[in-house]
């Protein structure tokens, strides 16, 4: 089954996430522009006073995968890596999510969502080069019998101590 196949924290094996076609472009998409994403505001909580209570500095900051996807922006592999790998940031209407209430000011909130959306994105661009995935599980292997190698030799010291102990030989 497919939940066995990922860990146990929720995060996929790149062996299970989409990858581009033989004929699509497998390259990163660009970088992120406002007039990409949909930009609502309204008040924050947290520190600032009065001031929070007037202004409306928390940016709510939604990108449409099927609207990036039919412009060109985002290629089909990238969004359905989105849709796996971003499942929670993802509501209903298939827009990805990003808030920011970090700074007091609405520009410094959007610049903030704008470099958290970009991120997610990038990330869910990246793809894992399977000749990494072999050479890591190469070293696992090495690195397992070397401790077993370890080990043996740890008993075998063990028991050479107890031979010279005495003990035994009543």
């Amino acid at each position: 089954s497919s939940s066995s196949s990922s860990s146990s924290i929720g995060i996929s094996r790149e062996d299970d996430l989409p990858k581009p076609g033989e004929d699509e472009d497998s390259s990163p998409p660009r970088s992120l522009e406002k007039s990409d994403v949909e930009i609502s505001f309204s008040r924050s909580g947290g520190a600032g006073g009065q001031n929070v209570n007037k202004v409306n500095t928390k940016v709510d900051m939604r990108l449409s995968l099927n609207g990036a996807v039919a412009s060109g922006f985002l290629p089909m592999w990238v969004a359905a890596r989105l849709r796996v790998l971003e499942k929670n940031r993802i509501n209903s209407e298939d827009c990805l999510v990003v808030n920011s209430t970090k700074y007091r000011t609405q520009s410094k909130n959007i610049d903030d969502a704008l470099e958290k959306m970009d991120d997610i994105i990038q990330s869910a661009s990246v793809l894992k080069d399977v000749e990494n995935v072999r050479a890591r599980k190469k070293m696992e292997k090495s690195a397992k019998r070397a401790n077993a190698k370890r080990l043996e030799q740890k008993k075998n010291a063990s028991q050479k101590k107890k031979l010279r102990s005495g003990k035994g030989f009543n």
